[in-house]
């Protein structure tokens, strides 16, 4: 798979690992009210995490089975 566009990802996992750190602090210390908190964010970032990565692989496909139908077109006009 083509790596494209790092730089913005790697801000992104930043923050995700961030904010996982954060809840997890919560969860170990028992702090109740923040449990349910902490336990909703987890799974916001990992739920958030796969959507992101599921719609990247699905556009690096079209993109290229894209690149693909143009060298073929490019091919039988030559």
């Amino acid at each position: 798979m083509d790596i494209m566009n790092l730089r913005p990802w790697v801000f992104f996992y930043l923050i995700c690992f961030v904010a996982i750190l954060l809840a997890a602090t919560f969860v170990v210390q028992g702090i109740s009210p923040l449990f349910w908190v902490s336990s909703t964010l987890i799974l916001m970032v990992v739920g958030f995490n796969f959507i992101l990565i599921f719609t990247e692989i699905r556009e690096h496909k079209k993109k290229k089975e894209l690149m693909r139908k143009f060298s073929h077109n490019g091919e039988k006009n030559e």
